[in-house]
């Protein structure tokens, strides 16, 4: 048992040195050093560069550990529970829950975005997120949606999700110098008439 003890108790060092380094990623970013460098994780999260090394794969690997943990994190922000709602009330929770999600892992997802093209994790993660976020839409707006064709329904969630994406919101943040509040107000405009173009709101769903 007391042989144990020795390996049990550094395992566990390592274990809390990997929540340090991750939460450093999560604060750095969080204050817009996108992408931290190893010197500013390291120093965040009170370890050293080479025990960032030891813990992980490079850069690479902690950034897709990073972007995987947001999505646990956030796990509460893909939950649908309005569904039988009516169609206001189910926009203005999705936009609101997209909203919270990327005010808080945006620059995470730029990274992800960035590093993508040479990284094949980080490619795998984006495409899960990005799984998790249509089928969060299907979820939502399912009423809508099975009063189309196929085509049309596919059609309908990739210009939902496309609307209020990563990129949409990086776009008018930085290039239209738009706040969270009026992005929010925006995308709910937007979803209301593209409603009302595809699929006019009958007397249940008033």
């Amino acid at each position: 048992m007391n042989a144990h003890e020795p390996v049990d108790g550094r395992r566990a060092r390592r274990q809390r040195s990997r929540e340090a380094v991750i939460e450093a990623v999560f604060a750095l970013v969080s204050e817009g050093k996108v992408p931290p460098s190893a010197d500013d994780v390291a120093a965040r999260a009170g370890v050293s560069v080479s025990s960032i090394f030891r813990n992980f794969d490079g850069l690479h690997d902690l950034q897709r550990q990073a972007l995987e943990r947001s999505q646990a994190n956030f796990a509460h922000l893909f939950v649908v529970a309005d569904a039988d709602e009516q169609r206001t009330v189910r926009i203005r929770s999705h936009v609101r829950a997209r909203i919270e999600l990327l005010e808080a892992a945006s620059g995470l997802l730029r990274i992800g975005r960035s590093r993508a093209l040479d990284h094949e994790p980080l490619v795998e993660g984006l495409a899960r997120l990005r799984g998790r976020l249509a089928d969060q839409t299907r979820q939502r707006f399912a009423a809508e949606i099975d009063q189309l064709t196929p085509a049309e329904a596919a059609n309908l969630v990739a210009l939902i999700d496309a609307t209020t994406s990563p990129e949409a919101f990086d776009l008018m943040c930085a290039a239209h110098s738009r706040t969270s509040r009026q992005i929010a107000k925006t995308w709910i405009r937007a979803l209301d008439a593209l409603f009302a173009r595809w699929v006019p709101e009958t007397e249940e769903q008033t």
